[in-house]
């Protein structure tokens, strides 16, 4: 196998199992602790009082129309 093949086939990989990480079920957004929902492939909090900045322990989240809007794998790592 090539070096680029080899390079490609790494990426490829990598590429399903993040894949298969961010497809799970909304319901594991539940592990956050806070009632939270998927919306649009981000997990969204219905407790408004959340605080976005420390909601998933640094991870990307971001305020949007009074919610709070955690990015897709968020809370598969809190």
């Amino acid at each position: 196998m090539t070096h680029l093949g080899k390079n490609l086939s790494t990426a490829v990989l990598l590429i399903v199992i993040v894949a298969a990480v961010c497809s799970m079920p909304a319901y594991a957004c539940s592990k956050c602790g806070h009632l939270s929902s998927s919306y649009h492939g981000l997990c969204w909090s219905e407790d408004n009082s959340v605080d976005c900045n420390n909601a998933c322990e640094g991870e990307s989240s971001e305020n949007v129309h009074g919610r709070c809007f955690w990015f897709k794998c968020c809370c598969y790592t809190c």
